[in-house]
């Protein structure tokens, strides 16, 4: 099966202090990838050093077939685009500006490119702030901007870091609909989050991340037989061990 990322051995610290420990991590291209661990992870630092924004300590990182060095650099971040928690924007840009020079960065044609960026705010209802510097969005408005922006890229490969986070119920499920659409052109989708059911209807692979280790690699398959038993909020207590140890706290109830 092809990889859209192969990571291994993968280290990462903060003033000697580990953040990600010997990660490994293989995700298949062409599908919704979902890695779920609770706040403090590593899940954030993670999509930094993916994305550029962090350097490593030690190990090596395969993204597109291609390894992930000054050499390959800018032909890997061609194909790549990401939307961060919180979202990076030009803030002196207004929302039609910000796009749109993120369309060019990226070497895409101008061809289209308006009705495009039209059918979209309109789609996630940001329209109304086309000529609005983004300072002035709220949190929910600058998300969905974000996305907005990373997928006129037509990326290959898509990072989302906590995507949903601060954005309204019809938005989450219009953002849903619209990776699915990704999923079947091809893009692979790599999804962070600390809210189980954010992943759980929408990701076809699930990896569990716990104090900068991958704990658990849970494929369509292997979560369909779990899923039987347990939903994955259980099957992620079990991993992470969380349950056993809080479980005696309340027995006042």
């Amino acid at each position: 099966m092809e990889r859209a990322l192969i990571i291994q051995k993968l280290t990462k610290a903060y003033d000697k202090e580990p953040v990600l420990k010997e990660l490994d991590l293989e995700v298949p291209a062409g599908g919704i990838f979902g890695l779920i661990g609770p706040n403090g992870a590593g899940k954030s630092t993670l999509i930094g050093i993916l994305t550029g924004l962090l350097d490593y300590r030690e190990g090596s990182i395969i993204i597109n077939g291609l390894d992930y060095n000054s050499s390959n650099e800018i032909e890997i971040k061609k194909d790549v685009a990401s939307v961060l928690q919180p979202p990076l924007l030009f803030e002196n840009f207004t929302s039609y500006e910000f796009v749109t020079y993120v369309c060019e960065m990226y070497g895409m044609g101008s061809s289209g490119l308006d009705d495009k960026i039209t059918s979209l705010f309109s789609y996630f209802e940001i329209d109304e702030f086309t000529h609005v510097k983004t300072k002035q969005l709220s949190s929910g408005s600058r998300k969905k901007l974000a996305f907005c922006a990373a997928i006129l890229t037509e990326p290959k490969l898509l990072f989302l870091d906590e995507p949903f986070e601060s954005v309204d119920v019809i938005s989450i499920g219009r953002m849903k609909s619209v990776l699915r659409r990704l999923k079947e052109k091809g893009t692979t989708i790599f999804i962070t989050s600390h809210i189980l059911e954010v992943v759980e209807n929408l990701c076809d692979d699930i990896a569990i991340l716990h104090k900068g280790k991958i704990l658990a690699y849970l494929d369509a398959k292997t979560r369909r037989e779990l899923e039987k038993d347990s939903n994955l909020s259980e099957i992620f207590e079990q991993y992470v061990e969380v349950k056993s140890a809080k479980e005696g706290l309340l027995n006042w109830l």
